[in-house]
């Protein structure tokens, strides 16, 4: 016998077993690609576009005042000062301001934000003293000045 037979005829018989496997008259049907019916369907997400959304500013005590959401600030607007040198230059200041109970975190997405105060950063960290034991922080650094000659000021904001 040749190849070519000895292939048909496992081919036949392979397809003969199918064919009685469907038919054998069972009980239990078996399901069919034509029996799926989807219950719901994935809608496509949004593209991400790389921006980050900066979270807007805490509203004030006078019902009067409007709330002014920062931006951040285009890097052709901004003196010199990236996102990166300034939450450097405002770790640092905190560290001195703030003194051995904080340590300030690298910078992970902060970005330097225009809002009513001037330039903005805030700083992540960790306040570990008095009764507290460890805590969250954030420094928000007000940004002025050029990073050559940097006028920075802050405060502990939560």
């Amino acid at each position: 016998m040749t190849n070519r037979a000895l292939i048909a005829m496992l081919t036949a018989g392979a397809l003969a077993l199918s064919l009685s496997a469907c038919t054998s008259g069972d009980d239990d049907p078996t399901p069919t690609v034509s029996s799926f019916s989807p219950t719901s369907t994935a809608s496509p997400s949004a593209p991400d576009t790389g921006a980050e959304t900066v979270a807007p500013t805490a509203p004030t005590d006078d019902p009067n005042d409007t709330v002014e959401t920062p931006v951040p600030v285009p890097s052709d607007q901004a003196d010199g000062w990236t996102d990166a040198r300034a939450y450097d230059a405002c770790r640092n200041e905190a560290t001195r301001s703030q003194g051995a109970d904080y340590t300030w975190n690298d910078r992970s997405s902060q970005t330097l934000v225009q809002g009513p105060g001037g330039r903005t950063i805030d700083v992540a960290g960790l306040y570990t003293g008095g009764d507290v034991g460890v805590a969250n922080v954030t420094y928000r650094c007000t940004v002025g000045g050029t990073p050559d000659s940097p006028q920075l000021s802050g405060t502990v904001v939560r």
